[in-house]
């Protein structure tokens, strides 16, 4: 039994869980837990607490996404097809002027993934960059991706770009926390004298212009390697910038349908792109096709976002409706464990996204009938794949990311789920 006093303080994590949409996340609870007398701390007082924040209305959700091989992030150098030659960067050196009228004209790129961490710097920080400029103190270089040489997309050099464009073109940053120039504390550069208007102008910068001969990959690949803005870029924005098109809308659309929020138990983020990354990897297997993995994930998913900005690639109510229905399917049989690791101990864990990959392909190819079946005996389900967890062969394959793991996990699965629904038609117990 909870204590009156243990039922005021769920009370306050009530109240801040009404304040973040009803929402409180797992950690929140599990330390608030740890903190309670030793005396009480046992699973039914767990549980009951669990469920009082329910009754209140309020969802737990774990923001957590297993972090395990078969990411391939120790591959990222690695990419296939790699021919050299086909790299094409052209260094030019110009005077800060150019960059300025590019900007001017809308030239180079701020609406792209990029353009929610475009107010990183403080003022303080955007003005001494300008200060910078007047002390004439080289800049460090910029990057573009130049494969539409009228809409260049910034791979590194955001904040110092946006500190210029807000003080030099749109004119609305007053100088402050100066060094040197104090005298200029506090104006804008239309109050600047002309010398120091012309200073700043004729600045001479170093940029690297990633030409339109470069394949997609090495452009996804020199991204990765080269962006050092003020926070590191994920894959999955590194794709929305570079594959701007249908496969952007459809991603950021499905990642937003209800079922799959709620089968993910509201558990990826949409900060960072984490919702659509788990998005396009339902595209990857269930459209794009398993077939076309080559033991790279990060290729894998490039292509796939390939396919989708083809024009006749898939159908978008067709790909909503299934996803949908995968997305539902997933949740009606394995609840708040749908797409994670089970142990005997029965702890939820996080998300896994090879697990992910493997129960959304399977899901996808059953039938109405096989899916009520599932259903019908999660229970066996959940059994099953337990000690599929459980087994060494299993979790040694879910970690690696060569393509024999990576088919091996989707015919695991398949022949987990072939079993429980064959056994239950061979009783004779049909719709």
């Amino acid at each position: 039994m909870l204590t009156a006093e243990i039922k005021e303080d769920l009370d306050r994590l009530v109240n801040i869980g009404n304040g973040k949409g009803g929402i409180l996340n797992e950690m929140m609870v599990s330390n608030f837990y740890a903190g309670l007398p030793s005396s009480v701390k046992a699973e039914e007082n767990y549980n009951e607490m669990m469920r009082y924040l329910e009754n209140k209305g309020v969802l737990i959700i774990s923001d957590e996404v297993e972090a395990d091989d078969s990411d391939g992030n120790d591959e990222i150098s690695e990419i296939r097809p790699f021919d050299p030659s086909k790299i094409d960067i052209d260094m030019k050196t110009m005077e800060l002027s150019s960059l300025i009228s590019r900007i001017r004209y809308g030239e180079v790129n701020l609406n792209t993934a990029f353009q929610r961490k475009a107010g990183l710097w403080s003022d303080q920080k955007k003005s001494q960059l300008i200060e910078s400029m007047l002390l004439r103190i080289p800049l460090p270089a910029f990057y573009f991706d130049g494969g539409d040489s009228d809409n260049w997309l910034i791979i590194d050099g955001l904040q110092r770009i946006t500190s210029i464009k807000e003080f030099v073109v749109e004119k609305k940053l007053k100088l402050t926390g100066l060094e040197f120039f104090k005298d200029l504390e506090g104006m804008r550069y239309s109050e600047l004298p002309r010398v120091f208007a012309r200073r700043i102008e004729e600045t001479n910068i170093i940029t690297y212009i990633v030409k339109s001969g470069t394949p997609i990959n090495v452009k996804y690949n020199i991204f990765k390697r080269i962006n050092t803005g003020g926070l590191e870029l994920t894959p999955q924005e590194i794709r929305h910038a570079l594959y701007q098109g249908k496969a952007v809308e459809m991603c950021k659309m499905l990642a937003d349908e209800k079922e799959f929020k709620t089968a993910t138990s509201y558990s990826l983020r949409n900060d960072r792109m984490q919702d659509q990354e788990f998005v396009l990897r339902f595209v990857a297997v269930c459209y794009y096709g398993t077939d076309k993995y080559e033991g790279i994930p990060d290729n894998y998913l490039n292509g796939a976002m390939e396919f989708l900005n083809q024009e006749n690639s898939v159908d978008r109510e067709e790909l909503s409706q299934s996803f949908v229905r995968v997305m539902a399917a997933a949740e009606k049989i394995m609840g708040k464990y749908a797409f994670r690791k089970l142990a005997s101990d029965g702890m939820r864990r996080p998300i896994n996204k090879a697990i992910y990959e493997a129960w959304c392909r399977n899901l996808f190819l059953l039938d109405e009938e096989e899916l009520w079946i599932l259903t019908k005996q999660k229970n066996k389900v959940y059994e099953e794949f337990l000690i599929l967890c459980e087994s060494d062969s299993f979790l040694k394959i879910l970690k690696a990311s060569d393509k024999k793991s990576f088919g091996q996990r989707f015919i695991r699965i398949e022949k987990m789920m072939r079993g429980i629904i064959d056994d239950y038609k061979n009783c004779g117990r049909k719709l």
